[in-house]
């Protein structure tokens, strides 16, 4: 929206790199396949004159009604990837750390984490990596060069985000934390162990950072003024509300409930 480049390093079906630049109209992603090849694609992507609520709402609809959308972006930010990725990428990649300076070119870079050499889950009933123990026992599970990743962090504003308003966080865990069978009450415990996790994120984050003498700064993402970002726009803070949800319709009337059960044992 500001017209400024972002690097997004994440995935689901492997660790990646999608570069949003709207200066060159492009989609860019950076992976390493499973013969350990750093790969590179690019397409042309039109950031003129995007309907953002448009965008934002059609985000907000199921993969089913999701595909017929006319916006680009609500199609590719987070379910799209190109097939040769998905095809053949290494899940926990090790020659990533060599693109680094492709990352670090861009104006903002989510999930920065993996620029040290962490990379895991916040999800603690989940099999594999505990991102939080990671970064607060100082577990690199990444190759990366450290020394260069500390040297250009160092240089830019580094944001750790939190959430105030718990509430509020955890009625779109309880809408969009996973994926919910016939037993409810294992639901229930598998998104309030998560949430749990989760709260505990920025201070894992701020005890890595310290630990580099990297300086960040903390931002609200209930009170945070989002001029910090280079944002100037009339878009409400919460019109993303809904975006994220897996928890099919029939079961929304079972969340507020959820919800108070959760407070009352977490306040």
């Amino acid at each position: 929206m500001s017209g400024k480049s972002v690097a997004r390093i994440q995935g689901n079906c492997g660790l990646f790199c999608t570069i949003f630049e709207p200066k060159s109209n492009t989609l860019q992603w950076y992976w390493v396949d499973k013969d350990d090849n750093i790969r590179w694609l690019r397409e042309h992507r039109n950031y003129d004159d995007i309907d953002w609520i448009g965008t934002i709402n059609d985000h907000k609809k199921r993969r089913k009604e999701n595909k017929k959308s006319k916006h680009w972006l609500a199609l590719n930010y987070c379910w799209t990837q190109p097939i040769e990725l998905e095809s053949n990428i290494e899940w926990q990649p090790h020659n990533l750390h060599k693109v680094f300076g492709k990352f670090f070119e861009c104006d903002h870079i989510l999930h920065p984490e993996v620029l040290l050499g962490f990379h895991g889950y916040s999800k603690p009933d989940k099999e594999g990596l505990s991102k939080n123990d990671a970064l607060e026992q100082d577990i690199r599970y990444l190759t990366v060069d450290l020394d260069y990743s500390i040297d250009q962090l160092k240089k830019r504003k580094n944001i750790i985000v939190y959430k105030e308003n718990i509430r509020h966080w955890a009625k779109s865990w309880f809408l969009g934390g996973g994926q919910v069978g016939d037993d409810y009450e294992i639901y229930y415990n598998m998104i309030a162990c998560r949430i749990n996790e989760a709260r505990k994120y920025h201070i894992s984050m701020q005890m890595a950072l310290d630990r580099y003498d990297i300086p960040y700064e903390m931002w609200s993402l209930d009170s945070g003024n989002y001029d910090v970002f280079g944002l100037n726009n009339n878009i409400s803070r919460y019109e993303t509300d809904g975006s994220d949800t897996i928890l099919k319709d029939h079961l929304h009337h079972m969340v507020d409930g959820w919800i108070d059960r959760y407070i009352s044992e977490y306040p």
